[in-house]
């Protein structure tokens, strides 16, 4: 057993017993990809009116209220409880922030494309398969939280996101090979942090 598999099994001991220093070291530890899922889920039209951070702060102030109902035994089945009460959090929020703007048929539709992912991703994938990704996620998230913040978000949109190079120069006032100078730094420094 390595030593962060055996870090987090001792957090979760740690606060199964009612240790909150424990259970806030666990939720800190998954910050980044938490931020990494709000963000990926209000992008676009309600990046303006939703902060990723503050969805992030709920979801934690959830998970800490309701610690008790976490019957996991591991990392990744934590990663994937904190995920679920994350999903029910940026769904609150969408569905709040929908309802007060003007309803049109784009909007409509990015949402249903969404909630039709979110379900394919939930019949394709085992349970297992869920929560190896959901690990693998947490890692990555860290890692990416690591970069300047420049790099991050360059990395995060071309990759995660899929803009184009000219979105992203677009962006950050920048030619389209200054944004893919950015974006060779970003994935060579997330690369070194992912080896050790």
């Amino acid at each position: 057993m390595n030593r962060a598999v055996s870090k987090h099994l001792e957090l979760i001991r740690r606060a199964r017993q009612g240790d909150e220093k424990a259970l806030g070291q666990l939720l800190d530890g998954h910050r980044a990809y938490l931020k990494l899922l709000a963000q990926r889920a209000v992008g676009g039209r309600l990046e303006a009116r939703v902060d990723s951070s503050d969805l992030v702060q709920q979801t934690c102030l959830s998970a800490f209220k309701n610690f008790q109902s976490f019957d996991g035994d591991d990392e990744a089945q934590f990663a994937a409880w904190l995920r679920k009460i994350h999903e029910h959090k940026i769904s609150d929020t969408i569905r709040r922030h929908a309802h007060t703007q003007k309803r049109a048929v784009g909007n409509e539709q990015s949402l249903d494309d969404s909630r039709m992912a979110a379900v394919a991703d939930a019949v394709v994938s085992s349970p297992s398969q869920r929560a190896m990704r959901d690990e693998q996620a947490v890692i990555l998230a860290a890692a990416l939280a690591t970069l300047s913040d420049d790099q991050r978000e360059a990395v995060r949109l071309r990759h995660l996101e899929g803009c184009t190079l000219a979105e992203l120069a677009q962006k950050f006032e920048r030619s389209e090979d200054a944004v893919a100078a950015l974006l060779k730094r970003g994935l060579e420094n997330l690369r070194k942090r992912l080896r050790h």
